[in-house]
């Protein structure tokens, strides 16, 4: 594609015209098709398209049946799901009240109900400003925060929401550290829990560059001892060890790191065998940049 939405039905054959897709339009383009031409090619496409809107109405209407079994709650969460990273329909299924049984199943005792849930509140809210401040005004933070001591779906889906409402919206952000957010983000480092440690470690290293008061309180609550109790040597790529190195190079650069004698011993010569180990492979190249702007900050 040459990068630009195709957000209606002419606009998406007009696309596929130009494209050359179309290999009877005979090589004109929509403009110049005569009026039969054209009404038989939307007609074809009207065929293949689907009524977004419709589904998500639908769906909304399986939630809100206090009959329909969680399998099938489940099921309609993840139609709504399958369109709603769509920020035009994230705003629509806002504005019609969508997320009122959103939220409701948000609190289901039902997991797997909760954790599709949780997935679509992120993927409304990623880059989106209008549902991040929606979900905001609802408390969303506030629930999710409580899901943090839970097995390893619920808290990496947490996670995963919590980063989508806080990154790049300053009072999500400052809603976060207000209810005490950042201490149990923190916390999720103990996890034996391999993708919520990683989540824990993108959230920290994300919001440390964005604020630097909270990269300040992150070191504060100790985010950079419990990060290193993790570090190891490894030999090629491994996605815990950069998520791991990322965060701690980005707390590194707090005006309050100041780890002890022991500790930074210990994480100097670390860090030499891992760039010694990997400096020359190409997977690892972001492991080895890490760890060198960690390095300088120890030196």
């Amino acid at each position: 594609m040459d990068g630009r939405r195709v957000t209606t039905l002419q606009g998406l054959l007009k696309f596929a015209i130009e494209q050359g897709q179309c290999q009877d339009s005979g090589g004109g383009t929509y403009e110049n098709m005569d009026h039969e031409r054209k009404a038989f090619l939307e007609n074809a496409f009207k065929s293949m398209t689907i009524d977004v809107m419709e589904e998500l109405s639908y769906a909304i209407s399986v939630l809100e049946d206090n009959s329909t079994s969680n399998v099938r709650k489940t099921n309609a969460l993840n139609l709504i799901r399958d369109h709603i990273d769509n920020i035009d329909f994230a705003n629509s299924f806002v504005k019609v009240g969508g997320t009122n049984i959103l939220i409701e199943c948000l609190k289901s005792h039902d997991e797997n109900v909760r954790i599709a849930a949780i997935n679509i509140v992120a993927e409304m809210s990623q880059n989106n400003d209008f549902c991040q401040k929606h979900f905001l005004e609802h408390n969303i933070l506030k629930l999710l925060i409580t899901y943090l001591n839970d097995n390893e779906d619920l808290v990496s889906s947490s996670l995963y929401a919590i980063s989508a409402l806080v990154r790049g919206f300053e009072p999500g952000a400052a809603e976060l550290i207000a209810i005490g957010g950042l201490e149990l983000v923190v916390n999720c480092l103990n996890t034996s829990f391999t993708r919520a440690f990683i989540k824990a470690c993108f959230l920290i290293s994300t919001l440390s560059t964005e604020y630097m008061l909270v990269r300040d309180e992150f070191v504060t609550l100790g985010a950079f001892e419990k990060l290193a109790n993790f570090l190891e040597v490894i030999t090629d790529f491994d996605v815990k060890m950069e998520a791991l190195l990322r965060a701690m190079a980005e707390l590194s650069q707090s005006k309050k790191f100041k780890p002890d004698e022991e500790l930074k011993g210990r994480i100097i010569k670390t860090l030499h065998d891992i760039i010694s180990r990997n400096e020359k492979l190409p997977q690892c190249e972001e492991i080895v940049e890490y760890s060198n702007a960690l390095l300088h900050k120890l030196i």
